[in-house]
């Protein structure tokens, strides 16, 4: 019997390219779920401050000066004003799009101005800066770490 080179090479290839398509499609999965669970840890791990806010052409960063926010792994997040009650509302975020959804629907102005998806334009390990645009208004904020 005469073995040929070139099929004993494909006969071989062939189940090794499979293995190592599955198993680098299962590594990219885990590095993928590493990275928003290393993602998560940083927001719910901090508290974050408005820097910078945006509405149109008018700047606003002022009427969040006195807030600070706690995001939770359970997708709430608490708008803290000292004196005040804390104003709870929700936040999603989608690694894959990068966006962030969030909503104060029992808030008040300024947290209601959060309210919307907002697009992830830069981050940080310690910022994060995003846009969105609503009724042809273009907002724009900016997070930062405590």
């Amino acid at each position: 019997m005469v073995i040929n080179k070139n099929d004993m090479r494909r006969s071989f290839i062939a189940p090794l390219l499979a293995v190592v398509l599955l198993f680098s499609s299962g590594c990219k999965e885990e590095i993928q779920k590493a990275k928003e669970d290393l993602v998560v840890d940083l927001i719910v791990n901090n508290i974050w401050v408005v820097t910078n806010f945006t509405e149109g052409s008018s700047n606003i960063t002022a009427n969040f000066s006195s807030y600070d926010f706690k995001f939770n792994r359970d997708e709430s997040v608490y708008g803290r004003k000292a004196g005040s009650p804390d104003a709870v509302g929700t936040w999603k975020g989608d690694a894959a799009a990068m966006t962030i959804t969030s909503s104060f629907p029992l808030g008040t102005e300024p947290l209601t101005k959060l309210t919307g998806v907002w697009n992830i334009t830069k981050t940080t390990m310690s910022s994060v800066k995003s846009t969105r645009t609503e009724g042809g208004v273009t907002y724009f904020l900016e997070l930062q770490k405590k």
